[in-house]
């Protein structure tokens, strides 16, 4: 379609028409074409905007200036920052190595001082692998046949009841040891009471009567408040888990079953592990008094959390005085 009054398409798509640019005028038409020509004026001849010439570089600000000054005051800051990000990045090594080094400082002295103290604990070693523990539980090995002579089972009968004296005996002396041992260090914190010895992950270590923040960084606490092996009750320790020498750092891979020996200046008590169970911190009927030797192990879990505590709890199965160094 085409504008009549124009003679133009109205689809065009610029000035310069459907065949091409027009050609210049040469020099000597442009200087000598009039400043204004007769007829309609071409709307499409429309005046081209002026250009902006750029600016004198010395009219424009110091923009480079202005922002090497930015770099400049951000810089001390990122420098600040990155230090602070290294810094939190070593401290958690430097720490956990700083409170075991503490720790193991501590043990050696508390192991010392406990041996000093109680001179037979220093064959303990020997202590734990003999095989004359004591029972808590008469074995019926000793039963006779139902075709067993009356001699026999007189024999057998005797053999049983002289077992059970036997152990009976021992419990008493297990039980005056144990109070005897108890006036002796009942609420002197801090002070080494005996070892802790958990031979399916390794642990031995020094355990201190207390469990304050301080009793805790030298090495696993008991409960003060808990019986003593012998006294009939449960035995309670807690320890660290992740600095301090982690002592109790492995205490998810007991197993029920494991031995737990608790090696203490008047006797030898040997646990076997009934069960482990994870508890939140309030729930201390966990650990409460039942009327029978057990042993409680208890620490924070999970790994570098204090949400929960891990608890390993152990029946004594058997028992072995020392008898103390004259």
């Amino acid at each position: 379609m085409f504008d009549e009054a124009q003679n133009r398409p109205a689809s065009m798509p610029g000035p310069e028409g459907p065949e091409g640019p027009a050609a210049p005028p040469s020099p000597a038409e442009a200087t000598s074409a009039p400043a204004s020509t007769a007829g309609p004026i071409d709307p499409w001849d429309k005046p081209s905007a002026p250009v902006a010439l750029p600016e004198p570089a010395e009219s424009r600000p110091s923009r480079k200036r202005r922002s090497g000054k930015r770099r400049k005051h951000w810089g001390w800051k990122r420098w600040l920052a990155n230090l602070m990000i290294l810094a939190g990045i070593l401290f958690i090594p430097g720490y956990y190595l700083g409170t075991c080094a503490y720790t193991a400082l501590q043990q050696q002295g508390l192991r010392q001082d406990l041996e000093a103290a109680n001179p037979q604990l220093a064959a303990s070693n020997t202590a734990l692998t003999a095989a004359d523990f004591v029972p808590m539980e008469v074995k019926a090995e000793n039963a006779v046949e139902a075709s067993a002579t009356a001699a026999e089972i007189a024999a057998a009968e005797a053999a049983i009841a002289a077992a059970k004296a036997e152990r009976t005996a021992q419990l008493t002396a297990f039980k005056v040891a144990a109070d005897g041992y108890v006036a002796k260090v009942s609420g002197q914190t801090g002070t080494p009471i005996g070892k802790i010895v958990i031979p399916s992950i390794g642990v031995d270590v020094v355990m201190v009567e207390g469990t304050s923040k301080r009793d805790l960084k030298e090495g696993p606490g008991h409960w003060s408040e808990t019986p003593f092996p012998g006294q009939g009750g449960n035995f309670v320790v807690s320890g660290h888990r992740t600095t301090y020498g982690a002592p109790f750092f492995k205490l998810n891979d007991v197993e029920v079953g494991d031995e737990i020996d608790l090696v203490l200046p008047y006797a030898v008590a040997r646990y076997t592990v009934s069960r482990v169970i994870i508890v939140y911190p309030d729930e201390v009927d966990t650990v409460a008094q039942l009327g029978r030797e057990q042993v409680s192990l208890a620490a924070c879990h999970p790994i570098y959390s204090a949400k929960q505590r891990i608890v390993v709890q152990g029946e004594l199965t058997s028992f072995k005085l020392i008898e103390p160094t004259s």
